[in-house]
């Protein structure tokens, strides 16, 4: 065989290894060209100030924002129903706050409109009813909390409130002496990752009558594995809110993360605070050094999943969320790290 023809072969054979590879990365790209979805988006942090400094029209909220208007109201801000006697009273105080602290003028700056947040999470949610077509989806408003709420979700609602999205460098974190972990994550890129999880936690609730690790890392992967079918553009470091460094060190350390709770014997431990090491949110996973990554049982139920599905070629995502046989899922997922 000469030199050249060689060389052909060689270049044939590694452009179709690299399509087999990028096919494989790009399951999660699939059609949702012809499903129709009209996102409505309401924007309550404009609306409840348009007649500031007036007291806002209370009926035309009502009647436009319904029964988001009373979750808000009651559970964002909790300053009681809008029917109550003290309310305008405490509505027009919450919206001197947000003026005169500069709190809604900085929120306007940032998302003078939503449109790039609009499309993403309209892509998202026809990916949702690709995947679930008889499910419905949400209504979604955006409001000023004073800091107190990212997202809200309820039957048909997913509410998000914009100033815990102003930038990591936004001034009012820092002077509320927020954790930098957390500071890093209040950015505009974290919107759509963030509702489409806690819709996510809202559809598919974590359901079994044992609550040990293995349970919750199994769940939470499942969570990681829906995120990468919604959001199959967006970088894993958003979806797992890791910095590149901690993404990095979780996927190379993914063995001795493994080794170390299955040598401990922890898979199966009820301990709450074992759990929330390895389960909840902090800026590293405690029972490893300070430059680990957070979450830690987290990533490894995600790289549970994964295998499940690599394993189960045929499952749907519908019949993945709907398992809840948890453990039944690492054991079908041959995991080896």
């Amino acid at each position: 065989m000469n030199k050249a023809k060689s060389t052909s072969i060689f270049i044939i054979i590694t452009l179709v290894s690299f399509l087999l590879i990028s096919c494989g990365e790009n399951k999660f790209d699939v059609d949702i060209s012809n499903i129709e979805l009209e996102l409505d988006i309401k924007r309550l942090d404009q609306d409840l100030l348009a007649n500031y400094p007036d007291t806002p029209n209370i009926s035309t909220l009502n009647q436009k924002y319904g029964k988001f208007f009373e979750l808000y109201n009651q559970g964002v801000i909790a300053i009681g129903s809008s029917e109550s006697p003290d309310y305008k009273k405490l509505i027009l105080e919450f919206n001197e706050y947000c003026v005169a602290n500069g709190l809604s003028q900085k929120t306007d700056s940032v998302f003078h409109n939503f449109n790039n947040e609009q499309v993403k999470l309209s892509n998202a949610f026809k990916r949702f009813k690709y995947y679930f077509p008889s499910k419905s989806t949400p209504s979604i408003y955006t409001f000023l909390s004073a800091f107190n709420q990212s997202v809200v979700t309820d039957e048909n609602i997913i509410g998000i409130g914009l100033d815990k999205y102003l930038g990591a460098d936004c001034f009012f974190y820092k002077q509320l002496a927020w954790d930098n972990y957390k500071i890093k994550r209040m950015t505009k890129e974290m919107i759509p990752v963030d509702c489409m999880r806690a819709w996510a936690i809202m559809e598919f609730p974590y359901k079994d009558s044992v609550d040990n690790l293995l349970n919750q890392m199994v769940h939470e992967g499942k969570i990681q594995y829906f995120l990468d079918a919604m959001l199959p553009d967006t970088h894993d470091t958003l979806k797992h809110a890791y910095t590149k460094s901690k993404m990095e060190w979780a996927n190379y350390n993914e063995n001795k993360m493994w080794a170390y709770i299955v040598d401990h014997e922890l898979l199966f431990s009820d301990d709450q605070l074992i759990i929330r090491k390895f389960i909840g949110d902090a800026p590293f996973t405690s029972v490893f050094q300070n430059n680990s990554a957070p979450r830690a049982g987290a990533f490894l139920g995600w790289k549970i999943i994964h295998k499940y599905m690599k394993e189960h070629p045929d499952v749907s995502l519908k019949q993945l969320m709907e398992n809840n046989d948890y453990q039944g899922l690492l054991n079908s997922a041959a995991y080896r790290p």
